[in-house]
């Protein structure tokens, strides 16, 4: 970097030091060594519905307060593939009723006496509903659509598909002993009586070419096939034909000459039922467009809490997941009517596109239907999304936002799987929070979270964490550790594990899990509670997350790039027509650039200071860049016009906006975007080709976080100014180590901070014109905290020194073992016995549990003396370590490489040692003869070694 944009960079942090208080400044070395308890990380505490007791609840807070933990997410629903006694039943449906409230009140206590904080689920499992509160009435709707092909020429009528309800396994169905109440006998009628024929639209075209269809063994997601070749329609041929439809399916009409496309679009309310919803009476979900239903609801789940309860820090609502054909609500042409400006009623036939916010499946599909030579379909398809949008924030949202200050709480909220501006969304909520399942933990789609936390001035990003799927009892610590990296390495500074289950049916072991393997899937990973052997290695993870956390959450975030966008919810592909590269954020990272999404929301909210954009949260940024789209909003271009006009850089990626994204008044409005991206290229804006993207930030002055030199593929970055000082946190996400040298921006002192044990120790740089220039190793997997100080220099570390090794013999260790083979208990004394995978061990290739492995070694005198410091390299290890020396038990080792510092437990002569492995729980789980454990396959378990001591000065 020149100086120029070192200078620039000076002058920015500096900026932003000034937001920094001193208290932060001064204790961030402290709050690394002992995390405060909003930095610790937090578990989802699943409860099973309201069969739990005080003083169970009791002891489980106390026991994560005393494994690091800084609180919970209660989590109630029901448990699955569980033999419940009637007792239990009735217990797990008293959720939402007073016994339930005492218990929370009883965990929230115990919460705050422990000095940890909960957040509360509003409403059991998800999406939000279930009960006597949501009546068939105030139930969600969908929209469904039924086409028939006919050829015009020939006398009507004609005979019309009508379409019936998608057919899920719903909440009324008769697997649920809850529909037999008396106060329900109704319900289905009175779902039923909410159907009515919305539209009968007409227009000539083709039929899509369509995906077939794969089986689900009956189960409906969503009704719609993908689109190889989308349908056309003459949107000048339109004709409303709703009043001529007769009940049986005959349309009074005489189609004119041509071919027909005949659409019946009808409106139901869904019977589609909250995902594991525990309480009294069906679980209907609520309607998210009708600010009514979201009050019945909060009435019956957290208006009984009353006002700033006790040890309560939030409410939360999970990701929506919201199954309809197509997203509705009874009052949406109304609204649409309103708020754009024109009856959407003859264009419906364009909205359909399979996969656009799927529950489930979210992915890309052209859409059922398009214009030929003309944009009306897009536009169509923009004003119905925002209206969506738009709704949805009057209807659930703000109304959940709302509730949670009027009764003295914070919102937290997961804002992906909505059909709706999820930047805007995350923003609304006081505590953001995205998750790891996209992708397997993807750092850039968890930016969505981040940006929002940025943009709206939210100080906490949580992430629901740890959720493999299919992988029930095999995930190891070491995994969780490093897909706690990478999801530090998306911005996220809160992580939220899943998850812990509440003590139940303990003494079938491993007792229940939340998400256990059934005969139809597998289930998700877990649990993370005493049941596992691998629990004590947790407080291990707890202190790791929590240092890394502790720094993360201070300062502020360095994010020099805003990179707009307009779109409506999100998966991977929906800006590259499902090609799903993430090219230009790849870019931005490879080259050094942090970047943050900014949606119009955003803009419309923030100015520019000192050619910055500073948003509405404070959160300053360099550079707005625009991918390649055709159409924005005329009063964002507007907006944009501005900002370039007051000299922020800003960069349109292979061309510029063309056009307004809606239908109404298109001509004004088009004319107002191209005069507006015509003023901002007059002021400087600049029209690059995607690829020169990265240097045209450059050309413009624009101070990156980093500059690599070497292969820095898969490597993620985020980065902090905290006093002055420049906080990078690095994680490879590759399987193979990367050797690169980074350069950071000042000249400075550098050190790296081990967060697994706490420690700080001085690393190798040096200053290279302007810049302090670090040389960094990174094995697969591994990640790095770096501080530079500009307050000190830069210096050469020389690498520690072995001066003396011994190979501990992998033969004649003494081994005896406790835990379960195929999920009974077992123990055994094996006397003496050589490293190995248990799998090759007949006796343990189905064990989980913990082995203790002893024996005495002497050492070379001359390592005792001061200044040697003594490590023992377990080697190849399934899945923590446990290392006692001389009656002195040492910090568990939860991840490679599985090394352990002896230097203080050691003394002269023979020394006393002692290794106990623990393993996670699947192969203890399987089972030949079960029809679900059965599905599980063995994995490596146990001490392989080989066993070195090594002495280094």
């Amino acid at each position: 970097m020149n100086s120029r944009v070192i200078g620039g960079l000076l002058a920015a942090t500096a900026m932003l030091a000034t937001a920094v208080t001193t208290g932060w400044a001064q204790n961030l070395e402290d709050g690394f060594k002992a995390p405060a308890v909003e930095a610790r990380p937090r578990l989802r505490w699943w409860w099973p519905g309201d069969a739990v007791t005080d003083e169970e609840l009791t002891r489980e807070v106390r026991l994560m307060a005393d494994h690091g933990f800084g609180g919970a997410e209660v989590a109630s629903f029901t448990p699955n593939f569980l033999t419940l006694t009637p007792e239990e039943r009735v217990a797990v449906n008293n959720y939402g009723e007073p016994t339930f409230f005492a218990h929370l009140r009883t965990a929230g206590e115990a919460a705050k006496a422990a000095g940890l904080t909960l957040d509360y689920t509003l409403g059991s499992s998800w999406p939000s509903g279930g009960g006597f509160a949501i009546p068939p009435e105030k139930a969600f709707t969908e929209l469904s659509m039924a086409r028939t092909e006919v050829k015009g020429g020939q006398p009507g009528p004609v005979k019309v598909t009508v379409p019936k309800r998608t057919r899920r396994l719903g909440a009324l169905n008769f697997l649920d002993s809850r529909v037999k109440d008396p106060k329900v006998a109704d319900w289905r009628k009175r779902l039923d009586a909410r159907a009515r024929t919305v539209a009968v639209v007409a227009m000539k075209g083709s039929a899509p070419d369509l995906v077939k269809r794969a089986g689900t063994m009956g189960l409906t997601i969503s009704p719609w096939s993908d689109v190889v070749t989308s349908g056309t329609l003459d949107p000048a041929s339109r004709i409303v034909l709703t009043d001529r439809l007769r009940e049986d399916g005959t349309l009074d009409w005489t189609p004119p000459t041509g071919d027909w496309q005949v659409f019946v679009f009808r409106q139901y309310a869904s019977d589609v039922g909250v995902l594991g919803g525990a309480g009294r009476g069906p679980q209907l979900i609520l309607d998210h467009m009708d600010p009514t239903a979201f009050a019945a609801h909060a009435a019956r789940v957290g208006n009984p809490l009353g006002k700033k309860p006790t040890g309560l820090r939030s409410t939360f609502v999970d990701s929506l997941e919201l199954m309809q054909d197509i997203q509705w609500g009874p009052q949406l042409l109304e609204e649409f009517r309103k708020r754009r400006g024109y009856d959407l009623t003859p264009y419906l036939p364009f909205v359909v596109q399979p996969g656009w916010m799927q529950a489930w499946d979210e992915h890309y599909s052209p859409p059922y239907f398009d214009t030929s030579g003309s944009d009306l379909a897009e536009r169509v398809r923009a004003d119905y999304r925002r209206t969506v949008s738009d709704m949805m924030f009057a209807g659930f949202i703000e109304p959940f936002v709302a509730w949670n200050h009027a009764h003295g709480l914070k919102a937290k909220f997961q804002a992906h799987g909505g059909a709706f501006d999820i930047i805007r969304g995350y923003g609304l909520a006081d505590i953001p929070e995205t998750e790891d399942l996209p992708h397997g933990g993807d750092p850039l789609f968890m930016r969505f979270a981040r940006s929002a936390a940025h943009l709206y001035g939210r100080p906490i990003i949580s992430a629901e964490s740890f959720a493999w799927k299919d992988r029930p009892y095999d995930v190891t610590p070491e995994e969780m550790r490093r897909r706690a990296d990478t999801i530090l390495s998306g911005g996220v500074n809160s992580i939220i594990m899943h998850g812990m289950n509440y003590r139940f049916h303990a003494d079938d072991w491993p007792g229940w899990h939340a998400f256990q393997p059934s005969p139809f899937a597998l289930g998700f990973s877990g649990p993370i509670n005493e049941t596992n052997p691998v629990w004590p290695g947790m407080k291990t993870l707890a202190g790791y997350i929590g240092r890394l956390q502790s720094v993360l959450q201070a300062g502020e975030a360095v994010v020099p790039v805003a990179y707009f966008y307009g779109r409506y919810g999100y998966y991977v592909g929906i800006e590259d027509d499902g090609a799903g590269k993430q090219a230009a954020e790849k870019a931005f990272l490879a080259n050094g650039y942090d970047f943050d999404r900014i949606n119009p929301d955003s803009i419309a909210q923030a100015k520019v200071e000192g050619r910055q954009l500073v948003s509405k949260g404070g959160q300053r940024y360099s550079v707005l860049v625009l991918p390649p789209i055709d159409g924005i909003r005329a009063n964002t271009a507007e907006a944009i016009a501005v900002f370039a006009k007051s000299g922020l850089p800003v960069i349109f990626t292979d061309r510029a906006p063309s056009r307004d994204e809606g239908l109404a008044g298109a001509k004004a409005r088009d004319a107002r975007v191209r005069k507006a991206v015509a003023a901002a290229i007059k002021a400087g804006a600049k029209v690059v080709p995607a690829i020169d993207v990265p240097k045209a930030i450059r050309a413009a002055s624009v101070p990156a976080n980093i500059a690599f030199e070497g292969d820095a593929s898969d490597l993620v970055f985020v980065q902090r100014l905290v006093g002055g000082r420049t906080a990078t946190f690095l994680h490879n996400r590759a399987d193979a180590a990367r050797n690169v040298s980074i350069s950071l921006p000042g000249v400075g002192g550098v050190t790296r901070w081990n967060a697994m044990d706490g420690s700080i120790s001085a690393q190798s740089a040096d200053a290279v014109g302007g810049e302090t220039r670090v040389p960094l190793t990174l094995t697969a997997g591994e990640s790095a905290l770096l501080i530079l100080d500009p307050k000190t220099q830069p210096q050469t570390v020389a690498a520690p020194v072995v001066v003396g090794s011994v190979d501990l013999p992998t033969s004649g260790w003494s081994l005896s073992v406790k835990g379960h083979v195929m999920r009974k208990p077992f123990a055994r004394d094996f006397g003496s016995v050589s490293l190995k995978d248990w799998r090759e061990v007949p006796e343990l290739a189905r064990f989980a549990g913990e082995a203790s492995y002893s024996r005495s070694f002497a050492i070379d005198p001359a390592w005792l003396a001061a200044g040697t410091k003594v490590t023992l390299d377990l080697g190849q290890v399934h899945d923590m370590a446990t290392v006692t020396v001389n009656g002195r038990t040492l910090q568990p080792v939860i991840a490679a490489p599985f090394r352990v510092d002896l230097t203080q437990a050691l003394k002269p002569g023979a020394n006393a040692l002692t290794v106990v492995i623990a393993n996670v729980l699947q192969n203890g789980m399987i089972n030949p003869s079960d029809m679900v454990y059965k599905k599980l396959t063995p994995v490596p378990a146990g001490w392989v070694g080989p066993a070195r001591l090594e002495a280094h000065k």
